[in-house]
């Protein structure tokens, strides 16, 4: 659902492509790292960063399709924005964080 939202936003020129790269890029990665998991028995489970990051991806993509209201109602801070860029930052963090604590379970 993540990955239709920000394909459909890349399209209708709400943000950039490379955000949405990062954030589907990184879901990929996780997915694979995930399966070949499985495959060796193993179960990983989501972490707390991962669950933030998905609240603030969904934060950030909800702000972005009501163009910023209502916080354009009381500051002229762009919300969105500011979260889109938070919610990319945490995606990286939590994505490089996933695979360094879960590689040492898979060698």
């Amino acid at each position: 659902m993540i990955a239709v939202a920000l394909v459909m936003m890349v399209q209708e020129n709400m943000i950039s492509s490379w955000i949405a790269v990062i954030i589907i890029g990184r879901e990929i990665v996780i997915t694979a790292l995930r399966m070949v998991a499985t495959e060796q028995g193993i179960a990983l489970a989501a972490d707390r960063y991962g669950k933030i990051k998905m609240v603030l991806q969904v934060a950030a993509i909800i702000a972005i399709l009501l163009n910023n209201v209502p916080f354009s109602l009381l500051t002229d801070i762009r919300v969105d924005v500011a979260l889109l860029w938070v919610a990319t930052g945490v995606t990286l963090l939590s994505g490089m964080n996933y695979i360094i604590v879960n590689y040492k379970l898979l060698r």
